[in-house]
């Protein structure tokens, strides 16, 4: 009868060490879910911040729509897209094909 409890008693406490690390991995992984909380909270806090002055909008607007004529603007061919620096690398010597 005692070999039957002294089993029973290791048993338990086998049992109660694999209770305490599940609950330590649960708790862990709360922490890691509170820690990723936090951060969307703060980047939604400051994306917010980001979005609530409508004058940076307005002034973006502005500047977007010059963008086409800028873009017609570009010299266009294979003459316009050469640099006009010369290379830096002695293999090159500023040539171009």
């Amino acid at each position: 009868m005692d070999v039957i409890a002294w089993v029973g008693l290791i048993m338990s406490w086998v049992a109660l060490v694999v209770l305490l690390k599940l609950v330590f991995l649960v708790l862990r992984v709360l922490k890691q879910i509170r820690r990723l909380a936090e951060m969307t909270r703060d980047a939604a806090r400051r994306l917010a911040d980001n979005l609530g002055d409508e004058e940076v909008f307005a002034e973006f607007e502005l500047l977007v729509a010059e963008l086409p004529a800028a873009v017609r603007a570009l010299p266009r061919g294979a003459v316009a897209a050469r640099p006009n620096v010369s290379s830096v690398s002695p293999g090159i010597a500023g040539r171009f094909p």
